[in-house]
């Protein structure tokens, strides 16, 4: 365990000069991409909505600079109420505790040392909607997040399925803290 703790620590710090270029391109592709699709956003185009949360996606401290989860998954929620599987999927990792797409390692091991918040219940149940809508990586997520859950966390992912788009999914209503 030690050895492993080492080695990741080795890696992050040979890779900090790469990461920290990556994150810069990242952010910047960011920025253009929120620019690009705010306006039809805005307006209450799904795609563009799913475009914006996915941008302001996420922060290791759940709201910060550019990364800023709780506005992420603002936007994600106003997608996924129009029935765009992507959002709901979207929703489904952030809530398992999955925000940190590709390699980046810097993020990662932030994230290993800070933690993330969860709501395997909520999770469940966006995952289960992504799914039905055709996002066929969500099936296996789902079934991951259910192997999570204790009798009282299905019981309220069962509850919060029987929503459909109502289910819970606003930040502050999902992680309590």
């Amino acid at each position: 365990m030690a050895r492993g703790a080492v080695l990741l620590l080795g890696l992050a710090a040979l890779g900090g000069c790469a990461s920290a270029v990556v994150e810069g391109a990242r952010a910047t592709s960011s920025e253009v991409t929120i620019n690009k699709h705010m306006a039809a956003a805005q307006a209450g185009d799904r795609v563009a909505q799913f475009e914006v949360g996915s941008a302001y996606c996420c922060s290791v401290n759940e709201g910060s600079e550019l990364y800023n989860t709780p506005k992420a998954v603002d936007w994600l929620c106003r997608s996924a109420a129009q029935g765009y599987a992507p959002a709901m999927r979207k929703l489904g990792q952030i809530y398992m505790g999955d925000t940190i797409e590709g390699v980046r390692l810097s993020r990662r091991l932030a994230r290993a040392v800070v933690g993330s918040s969860t709501n395997f219940a909520v999770s469940y149940a966006w995952l289960k909607q992504a799914a039905a809508g055709g996002e066929a990586e969500a099936v296996e997520e789902a079934a991951e997040v259910w192997g999570k859950m204790n009798a009282t966390q299905r019981q309220e992912a069962n509850r919060q399925v029987s929503l459909g788009t109502r289910a819970t999914c606003r930040w502050s209503e999902a992680i309590r803290g």
